[in-house]
Formats: structure tokens, sequence, C-alpha cells
């Protein structure tokens, strides 16, 4: 990958966060990008085709920081929290409109990235739920496949169909009353007593 594309799809990704996709034109976005339209249509056929790049190269990095967290997290618990706070941050820093645009305007580049990514993200909560049963510090009563429904609906439903919610709470109070309040309460005592020692009120 040039440079050169990469800074396209890096400026075109802040503009979608910002504005959403169906706002922005590739005027728009060679104008940020300090290039001209030439440049920009070598790189890519059109707005479509940037998005779908765009998004793939994003969610490639997003890998990238769940492995850094996956390597550096005391257990798997740790993991899970920090990996939902880095999504929580991510989904409230973008235009409550991106998601529903590309949905909406661009059904097959929402298919093949944003579907294909949650689908990635599911099986990597699973895993690692079932593993946290494994370590003693999730309950062994719990229905894995239920919790992983559940903890994904809440996750998405709140910012692709509420934008009341997502506009009116910080994604730290998102974080909280989701991802902190949920794992309470399928974790033993053990997971319970590392939720209040790293992740209590401050």
């Amino acid at each position: 990958m040039t440079d050169v594309r990469e800074h396209i799809m890096e400026t075109a990704h802040a503009l979608f966060c910002s504005r959403g996709c169906k706002a922005v034109t590739m005027d728009d976005i060679a104008s940020a990008a300090g290039i001209s339209k030439r440049t920009l249509y070598e790189q890519f056929l059109d707005k479509e085709a940037l998005l779908e790049s765009g998004i793939q190269w994003w969610n490639q990095k997003s890998c990238n920081v769940m492995e850094t967290i996956t390597k550096e997290a005391e257990n798997t618990l740790d993991i899970l929290l920090k990996m939902h706070h880095y999504k929580s941050e991510q989904m409230v820093k973008m235009s409550i409109d991106l998601m529903s645009d590309i949905k909406k305007y661009y059904p097959q580049v929402f298919k093949n990235t944003i579907l294909a990514s949650r689908e990635q993200h599911r099986a990597t909560t699973k895993a690692f739920l079932l593993r946290g049963q494994a370590e003693g510090i999730f309950r062994a009563d719990i229905n894995i496949d239920l919790i992983n429904d559940l903890f994904e609906m809440m996750f998405y439903f709140i910012h692709d169909n509420n934008k009341a919610l997502v506009q009116k709470y910080s994604y730290e109070e998102f974080f909280r009353c989701t991802a902190i309040c949920y794992l309470r309460g399928i974790s033993t005592e053990k997971g319970l007593n590392y939720i209040e020692q790293h992740y209590g009120k401050k």
C-alpha cells in the first residue's frame, strides 16, 4: 500500500466519521487530502471503492490494537473490558449517520466490511468468554452463546438504532453501563474482585 493511498484512506475516514459517508464527496476528500481529483481516482475507482478499502484498512488497525490488548492484559476479563472500552470509544467518535448511511446507500460494502468485522468480533468474544469460564472468572452455569448474543445486541443496537442515547451520554458512561455492569452479572467472586479493584468508581 502506497503512502498516498493510505493518506487518502485516513483522510476519508476522518471525514466519514465526522459527517457520515453520504454527505462527503470525492471533491471533499481530494481537497482535505491536498491532492488532485486525478490522483484520487488513480487510487480509487469511486467513493464506494474508497469506502470499502478504508473500512477494511481501519478494521485491520483495530485488529492490531486488539492484538496489543491481548498481549498486555492481565487476564481474560481485562481483555474483554479493554476491548469493549476501545470499541465504545471508536463508535462514539463516529457520526451517528455513518453506519445507517453505509447500510442504506452501500449495502454490499456494509455486508463485506461491517458485518464481516462484527462476525469476527463475535467469534473472538465467545472464545474469551469460554476462556474466562475455564479460568474461573466467569460463572460455569451461564449459556455462553446466549451471553454472546445479548452482549452483541446491547452494544450495536444502541449505536445503530438509538441516536438519542449516543448523543446524550459520553462513551465513558456508555462503557460503564454496558460492559462493566454486564460482566459483573456473569462473573464469579474472583471476577467481581478484579472488576472492583481495577474498574470500580474512581
